[in-house]
């Protein structure tokens, strides 16, 4: 069964967020500039989701 692509939003060192795209086998695809607001993070994740429309987005800027 193949795995899913995924779309990882991250935080940096200075809090502000960018995205990694990430493929089926966990290898890094691609990484974004940082962002200073969630607004732009999520524009990011709509534009790639376009493109990657099977991936699967995880936010592991979120606390559990």
């Amino acid at each position: 069964m193949a795995g899913v692509n995924k779309i990882v939003i991250r935080a940096s060192k200075n809090k502000q967020k960018y995205v990694v795209v990430k493929s089926a086998n966990n290898k890094t695809l691609a990484n974004t500039e940082t962002y200073k607001t969630n607004q732009g993070v999520e524009n990011a994740v709509l534009a790639l989701k376009k493109v990657i429309k099977n991936a699967k987005v995880i936010d592991e800027t979120k606390k559990k």
